[in-house]
């Protein structure tokens, strides 16, 4: 049987993005056009603000019309109708990929990707932006019923949107009621156009052509004047009141009662239009209203009406406020304000509306409309059918595809007692919150779920298949977050314990441990169980068609070979990791950021330097403070050396720095220790050896003992060695013995060649020139073999010496590329700016400070002052003015 699927139906999905308005014609606010100043002025954004009925879809609609009528106005036209499931982020911003995809085609493909909460906002939101940058044209964006977007991360994606998204994109919201962002930096810029239900409300004009087109006699001016008086220019008082003198023979009278009455003017003309209904069209209008969306099928399925199309076109015939969905005409909902009326005025008991509401999910449900079934489910508070779809759910997506959207969403609603009762949907809340890092949130909710446990344990009455189910999974979990906080620590002990006590648990689960046990293993430096771990994990997440756990247990093979040196095979799973999440889990950008960047590191080695930048510029830098602890290490030494490489060392150095400052933020001391053993190893390399000095001995890297193999000591045997070389050469050879008998009897293949080009020096310095030759023969043999180019090329001037030491020798036949060459740097007037930093060039030019530019693109202020560094020194100037200036002689802004 087919899953179902958290989408809903491709009609359903077409009406979220056109405007939805009544089949009735509308009156046009021809006083009220479209700006100018929004297509081609400093207009950013235009918000209508007004209560329900005020026209503002209509006016929108109309704007939207004839924006995209006009060619020669030269702008995209996108839309957007929000609702209250849109709260959910990873749908929020599914929803506006769909949108703006109508205009950009990059984006076009991914309108109904999976975004999910694993998937970080501010990488998706920073992936957004780079899509928009690209796009030639200005689009206005129309986003309709702007007052449903409430919760925080939400919000912050729309004010992201107004405030950062970039000058092409302007907007135009609609709102119920002021929207819940910040507007004054728009408004003090003037870049922001306000209009109100004062501007909407009908004028004495409107309100006549308006009576005019409805009614067949037209109304006497002072008739007219009482009525527009009465309703304050409501245009939907208006819409009632003309529905209500076309179906009463006696005008005057319901005119003269309304003028005079004190009820509420929808309650009053809602109950003239709606009381004359039939007896039984009446009631099956309530019901329906108990939808937010309805069809012929789910009205047959909820309320037993057995030729609801009948009614539809009734409806439809009498203008009742029957909104179409799409343009065949299946689906249909209420104009909010009718609505809401008719579901306070339901006739019928609590338990009938709850009946009808459980019928209906149930065919939503078994239609893939999984969201708004459990939404039915919520609302009739039927608690058991909502955790019986919200659990399948979670099964479906949560844990085989990293996607726990529903669960974020849903568990608030649904009480705490209840959902003890089914602890397999707190375990996949568990499980999404490990992915998204969400530290107090994960504890506290583990600690619940693991007391519940033993109170379960202990229940006679328990489901014991759900007891046993929880005590297997939930070290699972905990051995999860560790990993992923990079803390290796009796990780291996520990998950082999699990496996040895767990053999017949399910498939996912021990793929889920055996990835655990396969990044244990590199910690320890055993590779070969490493990989046997992982190809493991991932045949049993295959089995269990976890394509999560899988291009998990890809990440982890790739990250494994690079460390054993294997950087042909890390690249040949890096780019089936990236096709399989392209094929299997929509484009995860996280994970897709992870295999770039063993690409990244993999083809700087091979010395395709613009393969390994393309590779670096495909990972988002919101990711920084985010990623993996073995991405940062990719991406920052990846930055660094294509900045040495390039002549910038000041400019490496500096992003060594900033990686390091990051990982003590975020805790990651491997990060730290590695980062700063690459700074030492540069300083010598750039002749700054007291610096390099200061620093080792600030990390211990200068011991030429450590008591045992551990972090620092390994580290230590890159930089120690070079330390020593100039002064104490047999020193020197004495710290790299032990870790070249590490490096050759763990297979570690790239760092035994970095350590024998070392001893090779340090040993021709001894004057021992016959054992000096014999290492660089096996460096040069292995770097052959294993298509190594840049360690070698990155330490030049030993290599310069020691090929100078071979002429005459026998055995050693030096490549071609290997020959001794000043080392390459590009030339300035060659180097164009990249995605990124076109991105930071067009924010220079709005006038933003650094932190504004920093917030826009999701980094820090470091991180951005490294790309601006890139930009200055490419465009040759030193400051903001000069880079405007020179971007636009080049024709770059």
């Amino acid at each position: 049987m087919s899953r179902p699927s958290h989408r809903p139906s491709a009609s359903l999905l077409e009406s979220k993005f056109q405007p939805q308005v009544g089949a009735r014609a509308q009156i046009s606010r021809a006083r009220l056009a479209p700006p100018d100043a929004l297509v081609t002025g400093h207009v950013k954004a235009v918000t209508v603000v007004a209560p329900t009925g005020y026209g503002k879809t209509t006016l929108m609609a109309q704007w939207y019309a004839a924006l995209a009528s006009d060619p020669s106005r030269r702008v995209d036209v996108a839309w957007l109708n929000l609702d209250a499931n849109d709260n959910d982020p990873p749908r929020l911003l599914r929803y506006l990929y769909g949108a703006l995809g109508k205009c950009v085609p990059t984006l076009a493909a991914d309108a109904i990707r999976e975004i999910t909460q694993t998937a970080d906002l501010s990488v998706m939101l920073e992936d957004l932006s780079i899509r928009l940058a690209a796009h030639v044209r200005s689009i206005v964006l129309f986003l309709d019923d702007a007052q449903v977007i409430t919760s925080t991360d939400a919000v912050q994606i729309i004010e992201w949107l107004l405030s950062r998204a970039g000058t092409e994109l302007r907007f135009v919201v609609g709102s119920r009621q002021t929207v819940g962002w910040p507007q004054s930096e728009l408004r003090l810029r003037g870049q922001l156009l306000e209009i109100d239900q004062r501007a909407l409300a009908f004028d004495q004009d409107e309100a006549r052509s308006f009576c005019s087109a409805r009614l067949p006699r037209a109304l006497d001016p002072a008739a007219l004047a009482s009525l527009l008086q009465k309703t304050e220019g409501w245009p939907a008082a208006m819409e009632l009141l003309t529905l209500a003198l076309s179906e009463t023979p006696d005008a005057g009278r319901l005119i003269a009662d309304f003028a005079t009455t004190e009820r509420g003017v929808l309650e009053y003309l809602s109950d003239a239009v709606f009381g004359r209904l039939p007896v039984e069209q009446r009631a099956l209008v309530h019901q329906l209203a108990q939808f937010d969306r309805f069809c012929a099928e789910l009205a047959a399925a909820a309320l037993g009406q057995r030729s609801p199309d009948i009614l539809f076109a009734e409806l439809q015939r009498r203008h009742l406020f029957l909104i179409p969905l799409d343009r065949q005409g299946r689906w249909f909902r209420f104009h909010h304000l009718v609505g809401e009326y008719l579901r306070r005025h339901d006739p019928r008991e609590p338990s009938a509306i709850s009946a009808s509401l459980a019928a209906g999910g149930q065919w939503l449900f078994d239609h893939g409309m999984v969201d708004d079934a459990i939404d039915c489910a919520v609302r009739a508070q039927r608690w058991e059918l909502a955790c019986r779809w919200l659990l399948k759910a979670a099964e479906d997506s949560a844990q085989r595809l990293g996607d726990g959207a529903n669960l974020m969403r849903w568990i608030p609603a649904i009480p705490g007692e209840v959902l003890d009762r089914h602890p397999l949907i707190r375990l996949s809340h568990v499980f999404s919150l490990v992915f998204k890092r969400a530290a107090p949130e994960f504890e506290r909710e583990l600690a619940d779920l693991e007391a519940l446990a033993e109170r379960l344990k202990q229940d006679p009455a328990a489901d014991r298949a759900a007891v046993e189910e929880l005590l297997c999974a939930l070290p699972v979990q905990r051995m999860m977050w560790e990993g992923l906080r990079d803390n290796a620590a009796n990780l291996r002990a520990q998950a082999e314990a699990w496996i040895a006590a767990w053999p017949k648990a399910r498939a996912r689960y021990r793929g889920d441990v055996h990835n655990v046990a396969a990044f244990a293993c590199k910690s320890d430096g055993d590779i070969e169980a490493g990989l046997a771990y992982a190809t493991q994990g991932e045949a049993l997440q295959q089995a269990d068609n976890g394509q999560f756990g899988v291009s998990w247990s890809k990440v982890l093979r790739a990250v494994l070979l690079l460390k054993r040196g294997d950087f042909r095979g890390a690249l040949a799973v890096a780019d089936a990791g990236l096709q399989h999440i392209a094929e299997r889990l929509h484009g995860h950008p996280e994970h897709a950021a992870y295999q770039q960047g063993v690409r990244a590191a993999v083809l700087y080695e091979f010395d395709d330097i613009a393969g390994s930048s393309l590779a670096l510029e495909a990972s988002p830098d919101a990711l920084d403070d985010r990623g993996i602890a073995d991405f940062m290490l990719l991406t920052y030494l990846s930055r660094a050396r294509l900045q040495f490489l390039g002549g910038q060392p000041d400019a490496g150095l500096a992003a060594l720095q900033l990686g390091r400052k990051l990982g003590q933020r975020r805790g990651l001391p491997r990060v730290c220790v590695t980062l700063a053993g690459e700074e030492c190893v540069w300083l010598c390399r750039l002749g700054q050896v007291p610096a390099a000095l200061e620093l080792a001995r600030a990390q211990d890297f200068d011991r030429t003992m450590h008591p045992q193999y551990g972090m620092v000591a390994d580290k230590a045997a890159r930089v120690a060695p070079r330390l020593l070389m100039g002064e104490q050469p047999e020193m020197a050879i004495a710290q790299l013995g032990p870790a070249l008998v590490r490096a050759t009897e763990k297979g570690f293949h790239h760092r035994r060649v970095e350590l024998l080009i070392l001893h090779a020096a340090a040993l021709l310095r001894s004057g021992r020139t016959a054992e000096a030759l014999q290492s660089w023969r096996v460096a040069i043999e292995l770097g052959e073999r294993f298509g190594y180019r840049r360690v070698f090329l990155d330490d030049m001037d030993i290599v310069a010496t020691l090929n100078h030491a071979t002429r005459g020798s026998e055995g050693i036949r030096l490549p071609a590329w290997l020959k001794a060459t000043a080392p390459r740097a590009a030339s300035r007037g060659e180097e164009a700016l990249t995605r990124k930093e076109l991105r930071v060039l067009k924010y220079l030019e709005t006038g933003a400070s650094n932190r504004e530019i920093a917030d826009s693109l999701f980094v820090s202020e470091g991180t951005l002052k490294w790309h601006l560094h890139n930009v200055y020194r490419k465009l040759e100037c030193r400051s903001r003015s000069g880079a405007i200036a020179a971007a636009r002689r080049q024709g770059l802004i």
